[in-house]
């Protein structure tokens, strides 16, 4: 019989949503719980803070069951055997994490912590972090026995639930066995790999991977850079070297404009803060940060090198959440290159699948269309900015028609194997490493 745990979910955002869907999914008793009235109400009418397929089913099902509650309440914990810390930390414009929220939650569950808990966080963390949390409910709780974890989230925007429910393989961080057994237990039902560390490996492991990915979109993008210099094409180069078995197809090679929203960048900010703590020179993961920060500027340059001055043209700028398959505008790059643009005289008409445009105080709401060909109208450039799988679907010809120039700048190469087709539609095709 598999185990069932009374479960504790603080932070009810992307992480929060998916981990109270997802733990009361697997037969739990789960509590979420959220200072966020509007976020609780929302949830209980199963209406997610950020939209994920399968999510909204998970609610209402797992509601319906009894197993999925929420509340603002903090004293619920009392009648929780598990404690999950799952606020999505966030980060300043320097990509630098927002501790706050975190430590906040963990005093704010300290008085209600019952003995024998176990307490985990799965919030994205700078290493050393775990250390802190362990101390501050030592001293503020030293009559109850506790067990720690750190579990790193690997969760994918617009994918979530299916990373969820069904892992590569689960990273747990903790020096205590009873916490692997109850770990273990939690998840039983998935099946899984459990890789086990110390919480400051499992922080370590956090930051590298998405160090790693980082660092070959940089390298994808130094790639592209010479290869428009040199008259190669990247995507042919990106194809030959996926094809070598050391580095395989699913190698995270693409070129662009680089990485936004706050996720790669939080976890390089955080090595590179750790090196320099420890005067450490860490300068691979340094070049990565530096490479990235320096993409925004490539639109501006590549239409002047196409147009001339760009003061006082009209564009159409489709894409303006950080990545495709969400609605989250958070720290996202188009939105920065938007403001760029803008700043240059540029008169920009936005698109986007799905993006709430109305949580963007700089944009005014009418230079944003529900319609593609729409915001189109007129403008001399049609500009890709995010890699939506809908804009492969686009009527070429209906959007030049709308058109007064002639020019579409696939920013995300998500078009290339369409280039002759646009062609054909009267197009001039320019993307990125061509």
């Amino acid at each position: 019989m598999i185990a069932s745990y009374k479960i504790g979910v603080v932070g009810l955002w992307h992480l929060g949503e998916i981990y109270s869907a997802g733990l009361a999914e697997l037969g739990h008793s789960v509590i979420g719980i959220d200072e966020n009235e509007e976020v609780i109400r929302n949830l209980e009418n199963n209406i997610p803070p950020l939209a994920e397929p399968k999510l909204a089913e998970l609610l209402a099902s797992n509601q319906s069951a009894g197993r999925l509650l929420y509340s603002s309440n903090f004293s619920k914990i009392k009648e929780c055997n598990v404690v999950w810390v799952t606020f999505d930390t966030p980060v300043n414009n320097e990509d630098e994490v927002q501790l706050d929220v975190v430590f906040k939650s963990v005093e704010r569950a300290i008085p209600y912590l019952q003995d024998d808990v176990l307490f985990m966080v799965s919030s994205q963390i700078p290493i050393g972090t775990s250390k802190k949390i362990v101390a501050m409910i030592k001293e503020k709780c030293p009559e109850i026995t506790f067990y720690y974890a750190y579990l790193p989230e690997n969760l994918r925007l617009g994918e979530a639930v299916r990373c969820f429910m069904n892992p590569d393989r689960i990273v747990v961080g903790t020096e205590d066995d009873k916490a692997l057994a109850k770990i273990k237990e939690i998840f039983s039902p998935l099946n899984v790999e459990i890789v086990v560390m110390n919480s400051s490996s499992a922080e370590m492991t956090k930051h590298s991977l998405n160090a790693f990915l980082a660092t070959s979109i940089s390298l994808a993008n130094d790639i592209a850079d010479l290869c428009e210099l040199y008259g190669a094409n990247v995507e042919e180069v990106i194809k030959a070297l996926k094809s070598d078995p050391r580095i395989g197809p699913k190698a995270y090679l693409f070129a662009g404009l680089g990485f936004s929203g706050g996720t790669l960048g939080r976890d390089i900010k955080a090595m590179m803060m750790a090196g320099r703590a420890q005067a450490v020179a860490l300068p691979v993961i340094e070049s990565v940060f530096l490479k990235n920060k320096s993409r925004n500027v490539i639109v501006e340059q590549r239409l002047i090198k196409e147009l001339g001055d760009i003061k006082g043209r009209t564009f159409a700028f489709f894409g303006v959440t950080y990545k495709a398959g969400t609605s989250t505008l958070r720290r996202s790059q188009p939105l920065e290159i938007e403001k760029l643009l803008r700043e240059a005289g540029v008169t920009l008409k936005l698109y986007d699948p799905i993006a709430k445009i109305d949580e963007v105080a700089t944009i005014t709401p009418s230079s944003f269309s529900d319609d593609p060909y729409d915001a189109a109208k007129d403008a001399e450039v049609v500009l890709i900015m995010t890699p939506w799988k809908d804009f492969r679907d686009l009527d070429f010809p209906k959007l030049r028609t709308a058109m007064a120039g002639a020019l579409l700048f696939d920013t995300c190469n998500i078009l290339w194997d369409k280039r002759n087709e646009i062609k054909s539609a009267g197009f001039k095709y320019i993307c990125i490493g061509q």
